[in-house]
């Protein structure tokens, strides 16, 4: 298994209750797929350095994980199609 750090923008429009449910959607996401969540990181919400899909806000989190090759290639494929999420960087720790 690789290690991987991937951060997150989701939309600053969502309610608490909502962000926590897209933070646990792809924390067991990587658990059910064989990964293993290390560590996730709420850094809140935080103004973008310049304005994406319309939005100037959004709630900024990053998740350490390991998991093989494919997790992160699924994770990366359901992030972008993801309406709630602005945008997502996903890279090999190790």
């Amino acid at each position: 298994m690789n290690a991987y750090e991937v951060t997150y923008i989701i939309d600053s429009a969502l309610t608490e209750e909502n962000v926590q449910k897209t933070i646990e959607k792809f924390s067991d996401h990587v658990s059910k797929a064989g990964g293993q969540v290390v560590n996730v990181d709420n850094w809140g919400k935080r103004r973008l350095a310049y304005e994406i899909k319309g939005k100037l806000e959004g709630v900024y989190v990053t998740m350490r994980y390991n998991a093989p090759e494919n997790v992160s290639s699924e994770l990366r494929r359901i992030m972008g199609i993801d309406e709630e999420i602005v945008r997502n960087i996903i890279i090999r720790v190790n």
